[in-house]
């Protein structure tokens, strides 16, 4: 189960009137409508175009005028797949038809909402919603050249659609049927009846969609998972903004950490979890990878949404697939403080969600996680090799007897296939979590005992100081990388102590340590004493040296 970490910022939490309590978005069992995109006939002008927002619009008059008090507008037929129709619709706000602000508020003929809450929603999107996403998304479009959005809370046909945003009103009818020619927003009027939370949840992910058209219009189908993704994240982007929690609301996460083994990030379902995975993707990628909250990665302009992702981690250092390893470990184990883990959220896999390995394949689907628990090692070790396809990865995780849990990434050797060797501690239980972001793939695990390789072996020299006599530093060389810098320990006829590396070279092995003087210890033979670690295990070499 999901929970929210404590959060420093939450002394600014503001105390939120009767008004704004209830259940949110997720709790009602709502989901918000994927946009909807028509097909736009060859020839259209761009959205860009000129004529769009002058000449096509100038049926809509000058901006200041009037705005009417009651108007018919086009829903969409969820029902019916593309069909429509047309409703009528009363001005809720403003009430004297005299625009002040951005967001102008209709609800359909025959439906009675409480003023109060219209006049919520209009303060909270001018005061709170709005300001926060034009600051770290950008701006919307204003194509009807008045500065003005319609909300219009109707009953959709659909019964657990929230709210949904189309595309088709950003054009003229005379290119677009059933256009209605402005920035519209459309909310199901059933979502009042489960709070005012829910309603301003959704009021934001439609926005959000809505400001996302202004910079990439022509998004393909295929990146549905993207815009709801950033959408779901815009909620829990005003929350921490502003410390208004109720614009938060996790349980999409829970959704999908039920279901993570059936649930593919791109492959978009429109199921409960699909929204889930795409929301904890987001707000893992802003904590690690985007100090601007994402904003270069929502402007971007192009339809390819893994290219996209792909050059913004490269300025990183980091491919998609080792991203989406780490990703796979925070979910199921939320390492805080690390690139294993959220900031914000606990999460994590009850023991039953791991399932053990069974058998020596795997299908991994494209950009989807698995967990599998291995055997436990034996004294002698362990070798872990995937052999799979380009875009796999893979994290050995393991979980230690005293809680501590240490992740091991599997490196890439010359044929291309995943390695991991080394001697996990006695008790220790192993999970591999494997990631893919190529094509659906077989994967095949071995189970092995490291292979010996040479014998690790520690040797120590004293380095006498040129310049001050009496003075001396220990170089210690490693027949065997080790797995970090030793420590290292003199002792002598009138003391000692340990001495820091100061100095390392862990590629080839040597290692440098603090300089001590001969009185210290006292000349004659000292004792060194080097302890180490190979591929996780523990190495100790003693050696005695002679001061002069």
């Amino acid at each position: 189960m999901l929970h929210r970490k404590p959060l420093a910022f939450l002394t600014l939490l503001l105390i939120l009137t009767a008004v704004l309590s209830g259940q949110g978005l997720a709790a009602s069992g709502f989901v918000s409508g994927t946009p909807l995109l028509p097909p736009v006939p060859p020839g259209t002008p761009l959205p860009t175009d000129l004529i769009i927002t002058t000449a096509s619009f100038s049926l809509l008059g000058d901006p200041a005028d009037l705005l009417p008090l009651q108007e018919e507008f086009w829903v969409a037929l969820f029902s019916s797949g593309d069909g429509m129709r047309k409703v009528t619709a009363d001005l809720y706000y403003p009430r004297d038809g005299i625009p002040t602000g951005h967001l102008n508020v209709y609800v359909e003929s025959g439906l009675r909402v409480n003023q109060h809450v219209i006049d919520t929603l209009v303060s909270e999107f001018e005061e709170t919603i709005r300001p926060v996403i034009n600051e770290y998304f950008g701006t919307e479009s204003d194509i009807d050249n008045n500065n003005q959005i319609t909300l219009l809370i109707t009953a959709l046909d659909a019964g657990n659609v929230s709210g949904y945003f189309d595309s088709r009103n950003q054009y003229s009818n005379k290119w677009v049927a059933n256009s209605n020619e402005r920035e519209m927003i459309y909310i199901n009027s059933l979502m009042l009846d489960f709070g005012i939370s829910g309603v301003l949840q959704t009021l934001v992910h439609e926005f959000t969609h809505l400001v996302q058209w202004n910079y990439n219009w022509n998004y393909a189908a295929t990146n549905v998972w993207f815009t709801e993704g950033m959408a779901m994240y815009a909620n829990y982007l005003v929350g921490k903004v502003t410390g208004k929690t109720n614009y938060w609301d996790f349980s999409t996460i829970d959704a999908y950490l039920a279901s993570y083994d059936s649930i593919s990030l791109i492959d978009w379902q429109q199921r409960y979890g699909d929204y889930g995975a795409a929301y904890a993707f987001m707000i893992y990628l802003s904590e690690h990878y985007s100090p601007g909250h994402l904003r270069s990665l929502f402007q971007d302009p192009r339809s390819d949404r893994m290219e996209t992702i792909r050059e913004y981690l490269a300025d990183y250092g980091v491919k998609p697939e080792a991203m989406l390893a780490d990703w796979g470990v925070a979910n199921a184990f939320d390492l805080s403080g690390s690139r294993y883990g959220y900031a914000d959220l606990s999460l994590g896999l009850a023991a039953s969600r791991l399932p053990n390995l069974s058998g020596s394949t795997f299908t991994l689907p494209p950009w989807m996680i698995r967990y599998y628990r291995l055997p436990a090692n034996g004294k002698n070790g362990l070798a872990v090799r995937l052999m799979g396809q380009p875009g796999l990865a893979a994290r050995l995780v393991e979980r230690q007897a005293d809680g501590r849990v240490v992740v091991h990434e599997l490196k890439t050797g010359n044929d291309g296939e995943l390695y991991y060797e080394g001697y996990p501690s006695s008790g220790a239980e192993l999970i591999l979590a494997a990631a893919n972001t190529g094509e659906r793939q077989q994967v095949k695990v071995i189970l092995e005992t490291p292979s010996p390789g040479p014998e690790g072996k520690l040797e120590a020299a004293l380095l006498p100081d040129l310049l001050v006599p009496g003075r001396y530093t220990v170089l210690i060389k490693a027949g065997k990388g080790l797995d970090g810098p030793p420590t290292v320990e003199i002792s002598g006829i009138r003391g000692g102590g340990e001495l820091d590396i100061v100095q390392a070279w862990g590629d080839e092995g040597l290692y440098v340590t603090e300089s001590f003087v001969s009185e210290t210890v006292g000349t004659g033979p000292v004792l060194v004493l080097i302890k180490g670690k190979q591929a996780g295990r523990e190495i100790t070499a003693k050696q005695t040296l002679q001061l002069q």
